[in-house]
């Protein structure tokens, strides 16, 4: 019998205020890249829980996740081990400001390859070195929920 693989399961947000979306900046072996808040889920905590605990951790802004926009699948021998061996799954949740906070800081302690933080236009998120490469993925789901590109505040 083949056994059961591990799967590690992790939660990003895309905050969207002001038609502008939150990414992380980070410098490590992969070189200069961008990222969408969040990080590895915890076993038996709901995924939206998730992403509101590491938003807070990673930023300290306060989100609600509403609703799921894509999942992205690394499978290590499918990507001849680019991103490591472990096989991943990332849940990417539209995330809403609960409070009217819109600059995030470091995590205490800071992560030493995060470089920082960056309000990016929507049109410029093509042009974003995106890891997981989603660029594309997140405009399309963003853009079928309308709603999101209009300011609430």
């Amino acid at each position: 019998m083949t056994p059961l693989p591990r799967i590690s399961v992790s939660v990003k947000a895309a905050i969207v205020h002001y038609d502008r979306i939150l990414l992380m900046s980070y410098d490590d072996h992969s070189g200069f890249h961008y990222n969408l808040p969040g990080g590895k889920a915890i076993a038996g905590e709901p995924l939206r829980d998730a992403v509101a605990r590491k938003v807070k951790d990673e930023t300290g802004l306060r989100v609600r996740a509403s609703r799921l926009l894509f999942i992205v699948e690394y499978v290590p021998e499918q990507y001849n081990d680019e991103f490591g061996t472990v096989h991943k799954t990332q849940h990417n949740f539209l995330a809403e400001l609960i409070d009217v906070n819109t600059t995030p800081r470091k995590s205490d302690p800071p992560d030493p390859i995060q470089v920082g933080f960056e309000w990016v236009p929507l049109p410029e998120l093509p042009k974003k070195y995106l890891l997981p490469r989603v660029n594309q993925q997140l405009l399309d789901a963003l853009a079928a929920d309308r709603d999101v590109l209009v300011d609430r505040w």
